[in-house]
């Protein structure tokens, strides 16, 4: 007694929520991994980034001395013999130190 027995090929509403439910999260977990893997084919560089711009030789002493670059004063070293005014690019960056070589 109390029991409804329902003829019906449906499923039960409480199913039908669920499926729906469970097709919007898929399609939110989609959605968010397809941007995640566009974000993530973007590079990003931190730090300076010298490329063409102008560094000249400020101070110089043997193999070491001091450059500005990017309007800051950075130490460097070279092979070459360097003196102040001298333009340098600059090869490689070694923490806070720049390997230049005459232009």
């Amino acid at each position: 007694m109390g029991e409804i027995i329902s003829s019906s090929p449906l499923p039960p509403a409480a199913l039908w929520t669920l499926l729906g439910a469970g097709a919007l999260a898929g399609v939110v977990i989609a959605i968010a991994l397809l941007v995640a893997a566009r974000v993530s084919k973007e590079t990003h560089r931190v730090g300076p980034v010298f490329g063409d711009e102008h560094v000249d030789v400020v101070e110089w002493s043997g193999e070491e001395g001091y450059v500005r670059a990017g309007g800051e004063l950075w130490r460097a070293r070279s092979d070459a013999t360097l003196a102040p005014g001298d333009r340098v690019k600059v090869v490689r960056m070694d923490g806070l130190m720049l390997d230049v070589s005459k232009k």
